[in-house]
């Protein structure tokens, strides 16, 4: 049975459908892609350390207390990584919503 078209929606509730599930989209492409760039930064910056231990070329007394700044970094990165999965699950369930709505 066809539908009506007093049972389809205005070209305008469309528009503003495909706007919202575009934002979505951009919204969580941008999110992947500053998560990449945080994970570049990350992967750098520990090879940086791990080749060159002190950052004036001396040795570090230290280096105890750095190893337990590094296992303190890795978990507070393991944490921003759950946080950061969270929200991009919500955003997919977000896009599924969309996706059953534009149907």
């Amino acid at each position: 049975m066809n539908k009506s078209p007093k049972n389809e929606p205005s070209l305008e509730v469309l528009v503003a459908r495909f706007a919202y599930a575009s934002a979505a989209v951009l919204t969580l492409s941008d999110m992947l892609g500053t998560i990449s760039a945080g994970l570049a930064l990350r992967l750098v910056e520990e090879a940086t350390a791990s080749s060159n231990p002190s950052a004036n070329g001396r040795t570090n007394p230290n280096s105890s207390r750095n190893n337990s700044s590094n296992s303190s970094n890795n978990s507070m990165f393991y944490f921003e990584a759950e946080q950061m999965q969270r929200q991009m699950d919500e955003l997919i369930l977000e896009l599924k919503r969309l996706k059953k709505m534009m149907s």
